[in-house]
């Protein structure tokens, strides 16, 4: 029973050697995972500050969900919906928040997405991958009634007046 962690500890630290090398970075993942992300949080780290609103999901957790919000420390409309839940002892506080964003970004009626910015006090809403991939976005309400305030590849980051 003792044997195993000592015996484990070099084959699951690769000898300590890791493969893209040892660093205390950790978003050093996300120029190599999440290039246009990573160069769009530095953007919002000089930004004015403002709620944002991204993507996730019920599974969010230990994933690359919330990414945003975490690396820029801006507040987000909902990060990972578990962990929120163990803190607060349940899902009451987060109403319907998970609902409201994935309406917020399929919708395509701008009267529905506006009260949701409004509700939570968004400044920015955040288009990417994940958001790409995680709801069927409907950008054209953002385009049209948005100011995008920077854009790179597939990343947009609209704000909300």
């Amino acid at each position: 029973e003792l044997t195993y962690p000592p015996l484990s500890l070099l084959n699951k630290t690769n000898n300590f050697h890791p493969p893209l090398g040892l660093t205390l970075d950790g978003a050093a993942h996300l120029d190599r995972e999440y290039p246009e992300d990573a160069k769009a949080i530095s953007w919002l780290q000089t930004a004015p500050y403002g709620v944002i609103a991204e993507a996730t999901t019920p599974t969010a957790s230990y994933s690359d969900y919330a990414h945003i919000s975490t690396y820029t420390g801006l507040p987000a409309v909902l990060g990972w919906p578990m962990h929120e839940s163990q803190w607060r002892g349940g899902y009451a506080e987060q109403g319907t928040r998970m609902d409201d964003i994935q309406r917020l970004y399929e919708t395509n009626d701008w009267s529905v997405a506006q009260a949701i910015l409004t509700q939570y006090n968004v400044r920015y809403v955040y288009v990417g991958t994940l958001e790409r991939n995680t709801y069927r976005v409907n950008e054209t309400k953002f385009q049209r009634f948005l100011h995008p305030v920077y854009q790179l590849g597939n990343v947009t980051i609209y704000e909300a007046p």
